[in-house]
């Protein structure tokens, strides 16, 4: 689906957007006279943005941190969107250059770029799709969940059939293709799934449906959130990210005479992926709130293994109905929430699964139930692994690991590390319903 074409002498103002190693997505905006000026040598920026944390708390990492320097935000304009045609406005994402207009090593999308490219250079197409779930409030305050359930029910789509509307409309004319809306199973809960695109534009089309998410609430007098937990008690939110690839046009998970008729290339991907799940947990499930919510009984995927339909394995793998299963069959990566960056949360899905390839892995055994229901005996048999159970645990394995080094860049991991390890220092003795009620507000 198509919104209106972006066209800079018809935009009033551009909003473009990155975001951090919190989770957090900042913004800076340029009048519509001011955009060709941004493209050709950007909008300043300190680089302490690489360290900057969920409450704004500048930290350090290396030689980032401190007031000295800057960088260059510099809008792709091949990506922006209209957001709202009448008034003028439309987004792009930024890309972080320094002052030579050299990409910075800690710009997140450019990470992804490269990681996008080298499954390029080996023969793959990526596609990626997100399952985005938020909370809708009736109130600023975000004290009162819009609906009350029940879970997938008809009377909380009710409760929320003008919000959804427009916000269907506004996503279709911001270029967003939308697949499916629905309530969700927790407490003013909806899910918005995307359609697939190849990684850079799959998580630009993320990023902005949380925008347009975010305006259409607040014209309706609601409140959002994408935090992993909104309400103490409740289920929480995921952010689900699909993906497949295809060698030659052929989708490498159906068509083969491997496991569930994938490839060799597709269970080499999917090893890959799941050999390093524990060390990638603390870029997907970043917060002091994640660790939480990634609990077996979640369906949030607590569990560094990988199932046909299986909905408690990190990585569950969907064969798609017969007679489509070439277009459709694909992987799902379910232990990600909302509070991580999503431009690094796919490269990390993108670059493991090609270390897979690359090794020549096969696929693990798969976990055939609930893993958590699985004697132990049989969990370590099969390989079967918890994902570490706090954020300082997960640090501690992201911090080590040589193979999200190789993919994010050395720069990148010590920056996640610092600003989270502050996260844990400020907030992580708080009771969980004080550290909820301050990171709603910011996601």
């Amino acid at each position: 689906m198509t919104g209106a074409a972006f066209d800079p002498a018809a935009t009033r103002l551009l909003l473009g957007t990155i975001v951090d190693n919190a989770g957090i997505t900042r913004a800076k905006s340029v009048p519509g006279h001011r955009i060709a000026a941004a493209a050709a040598a950007g909008i300043g920026l300190s680089p302490v943005f690489a360290v900057m944390c969920v409450d704004d708390h500048l930290t350090r990492a290396g030689r980032y941190g401190g007031p000295v320097g800057d960088m260059r935000l510099v809008p792709d304009l091949s990506a922006a969107a209209v957001v709202d045609e009448p008034a003028g406005l439309a987004w792009a994402p930024f890309d972080q250059y320094d002052q030579d207009l050299t990409l910075m090593e800690t710009c997140q999308r450019g990470v992804l770029r490269r990681q996008e490219a080298a499954a390029a250079a080996a023969g793959l197409d990526y596609l990626l799709a997100f399952e985005v779930e938020f909370t809708v409030f009736a109130d600023a305050a975000r004290s009162v969940p819009a609906h009350t359930g029940p879970g997938y029910g008809l009377r909380p789509w009710l409760a929320l059939e003008e919000f959804s509307g427009d916000l269907l409309d506004a996503l279709a004319a911001a270029g967003v293709d939308v697949e499916t809306l629905h309530p969700e199973y927790g407490p003013g809960q909806l899910e918005v799934s995307m359609a697939p695109r190849p990684p850079v534009a799959a998580v630009d089309q993320y990023v902005l449906a949380r925008l347009v998410i975010i305006r259409t609430a607040r014209q309706h007098g609601l409140a959002v959130s994408f935090a992993p937990l909104t309400i103490p008690g409740s289920i929480g939110n995921g952010c689900h990210v699909h993906f497949s690839a295809a060698r030659d046009g052929q989708n490498v998970f159906a068509g083969g005479d491997g496991r569930h008729g994938m490839t060799a290339d597709g269970e080499a991907l999917i090893g890959g992926l799941v050999r390093q799940l524990p060390e990638a947990a603390g870029l997907f499930t970043p917060s002091v709130i994640s660790h939480a919510r990634l609990v077996p009984g979640m369906w949030s995927g607590a569990y560094a293994c990988w199932g046909l339909e299986n909905r408690e394995a990190a990585v569950r793998f969907i064969t798609g109905t017969a007679g489509s299963r070439a277009q459709t069959a694909n992987v799902e990566v379910k232990c990600i929430d909302g509070a991580s960056n999503p431009y690094l949360a796919a490269a990390a899905i993108t670059g493991l699964s090609l270390a897979g390839l690359r090794a020549g892995l096969a696929a693990p055994l798969p976990a055939e139930s609930d893993p958590a229901e699985m004697p132990a005996a049989d969990r370590e048999a099969a390989g079967i692994a918890r994902l570490p159970d706090s954020l300082p645990a997960a640090l501690d394995l992201l911090a080590s690991s040589k193979a999200l080094r190789d993919v994010l860049g050395g720069a990148v991991v010590d920056c996640l590390v610092a600003v989270r390890r502050y996260e844990i220092e400020r907030y992580g003795e708080l009771p969980a319903e004080e550290q909820i009620e301050f990171l709603v507000t910011r996601y």
